[in-house]
C-alpha cells in the first residue's frame, strides 16, 4: 500500500460532466476498498450502493 492517507480519501464526483445525467460517477484512489452494501435493477438501470471499507473500520473502531 503505497498511498498515503490523504490520497486514499481524495475522491472526484465527475457525475456533473457525464453525458448520462442519471449516472453518478466518481473517481477514487488506486487500492480504495470499498465494500457493496445493496444492489438493485430498476427497468432500465443498475443502483449499486457502496461504502469506504477503511472509513467503515475506523468508524468501528471508534465505538
Amino acid at each position: 500500500d503505497n498511498s498515503s492517507e490523504l490520497a486514499k480519501k481524495n475522491l472526484a464526483n465527475i457525475w456533473k460532466w457525464s453525458a448520462n445525467t442519471e449516472e453518478k460517477e466518481a473517481l477514487l484512489a488506486v487500492g480504495t476498498k470499498l465494500k457493496v452494501i445493496s444492489v438493485h435493477y430498476f427497468g432500465y438501470k443498475w443502483e449499486i450502493e457502496v461504502e469506504d471499507e477503511e472509513e467503515q473500520h475506523q468508524n468501528t473502531s471508534m465505538t
